[in-house]
């Protein structure tokens, strides 16, 4: 059986104008980004934890540390302070995940090969799972189970879509079914914006919608109709109007996904 590195480096996505380049293969983005780079470790900081939540390998459920770029380990330090503050849940004492760096080989084609990429498996404090980032598992529960799980999931999604650009999902292809990638390349060292013009940004609002709000609108990719008036469903009750492409009206918006 390959490892999860060796797919995770197989399936990383073609870099360019319009492409989204992440772990996995998917549909194009209607916006141009950077490319992504190649790094030696050497370059890279050997990361335990992020502030006091421990990293811990999916793969055989044990701490270790990672390599990441000293940058994005505190963009994702900053995430996770800003979950604590906003979702209501006490800090979580464990973050799982299938991986940060890997040996670009020359190809420089996924930010995994600069540092800058992190794919996120679950939140856990004391053992238990307190946010879960792996929509198969999500999927396997007991109904009972499952629709708390499920809105747990996308309040996860939508604290990352406030930090990060680039959040790879269940809804953009079947490798991204147990995790949630995140990465900066887009982004860089600044909180991210909602454009309207990303396919999979969209899709994950919609989720959002849905699956927190109990909004129905339907995940089509759009920035439709539909979906900015149920965006404004949500933002009117809390006093903010305006357009989700606004910094302010998506900082509302996610802030009160993460904390509903």
């Amino acid at each position: 059986m390959l490892s999860r590195r060796t797919l995770l480096a197989g399936a990383a996505a073609a870099a360019g104008a319009g492409l989204l380049s992440g772990c996995g293969s998917g549909p194009p983005l209607a916006l141009p980004r950077p490319r992504a780079s190649c790094v030696p470790r050497s370059s890279l900081r050997r990361t335990a934890a992020i502030g006091a939540t421990e990293l811990v390998y999916e793969e055989n459920g044990r701490a270790q540390p990672f390599l990441l770029d000293a940058g994005f380990a505190a963009q994702l330090g900053g995430w996770l302070d800003w979950w604590v503050e906003h979702s209501g849940l006490p800090a979580p004492d464990q973050l799982w995940t299938f991986g940060t760096w890997i040996d670009g080989g020359g190809r420089c084609d996924s930010w995994h090969h600069a540092g800058r990429a992190f794919d996120v498996t679950s939140l856990r404090r004391d053992g238990d799972v307190q946010a879960p980032g792996r929509m198969d598992r999500v999927d396997a529960l007991p109904a009972a189970e499952r629709a708390a799980a499920r809105r747990r999931y996308w309040q996860l999604v939508a604290g990352l879509s406030r930090h990060f650009a680039d959040v790879l999902t269940s809804l953009f292809d079947q490798a991204h079914r147990n995790h949630v990638h995140v990465d900066n390349g887009r982004s860089g060292s600044a909180l991210a914006v909602f454009t309207g013009r990303s396919d999979i940004q969209n899709r994950n609002l919609q989720a959002v919608l849905r699956e927190v709000w109990g909004l129905g609108v339907d995940i089509t990719g759009d920035w439709d109709r539909a979906t900015r008036r149920a965006a404004d469903a949500v933002l009117e009750p809390l006093g903010r109007s305006g357009d989700l492409t606004d910094e302010a009206a998506w900082d509302v918006f996610c802030t009160a996904s993460v904390g509903a």
